[in-house]
């Protein structure tokens, strides 16, 4: 009895240390342009493994103005599970740590235009590859009818070569990559709020 107690309350301190549930997306009421790119100055880096969670931070913070490499971000990224990877709560972590407000979101294709066209890159939660089960973390940082356009770390799934953005993917690609396996994370996204001192540098 004493034995099975201490596991639950292991898998119940596993899941509170590193797990988080999505809110549901209520941006609804808000009127976006049709078309949207974020157009402040950016690169994109090339992730070497599975450290796409600090890639994705690395692009968000310059985006705000401050320099930043994945590889460095990786080193001393919280919350790293066994195998290297990140669930969306270490992205949380990570960037409230830094006094940012962040908030992990469900949504659909509306909602994550709505977040993208307030200007400010948003971390899609996503598959590799429809068919299989490892995800990834990526920045959105433009849409339009029929596409969205990302800020890619994988080499191999880089398109296209443009200033803000190096991939580009049909909705009906975004949708079924979207589908996640892990539990409750359909749909989901991490949206970053600037400092007020850095509002200025996200126009």
């Amino acid at each position: 009895m004493i034995f099975n107690t201490i596991i639950w309350l292991a898998i119940i301190w596993l899941i509170y240390r590193y797990y988080s549930i999505p809110k549901k997306d209520h941006m609804y009421s808000v009127k976006v342009p049709s078309t949207y790119f974020i157009s402040s100055p950016n690169r994109t880096e090339v992730q070497k493994n599975v450290e796409c969670a600090a890639f994705s931070s690395a692009y968000v913070l310059r985006h705000f103005g401050i320099e930043s490499e994945g590889d460095e971000l990786y080193r001393r990224y919280p919350r790293k599970l066994l195998e290297g990877t990140f669930y969306p709560k270490a992205i949380i972590v990570f960037f409230k740590k830094l006094g940012y407000s962040a908030t992990y979101l469900r949504g659909n294709v509306t909602t994550l235009r709505k977040q993208i066209s307030r200007g400010v890159p948003v971390i899609l939660f996503i598959r590799v590859h429809s068919d299989r089960r490892f995800l990834h973390f990526v920045p959105v940082v433009g849409y339009d009818e029929t596409h969205f356009y990302l800020a890619e770390s994988l080499d191999f799934k880089r398109n296209c070569d443009e200033a803000q953005y190096n991939r580009k993917i049909s909705i009906d690609e975004l949708e079924l990559l979207w589908n996640t396996w892990l539990p409750f994370s359909r749909n989901s996204y991490i949206v970053i709020d600037p400092k007020p001192d850095s509002l200025d540098k996200s126009e």
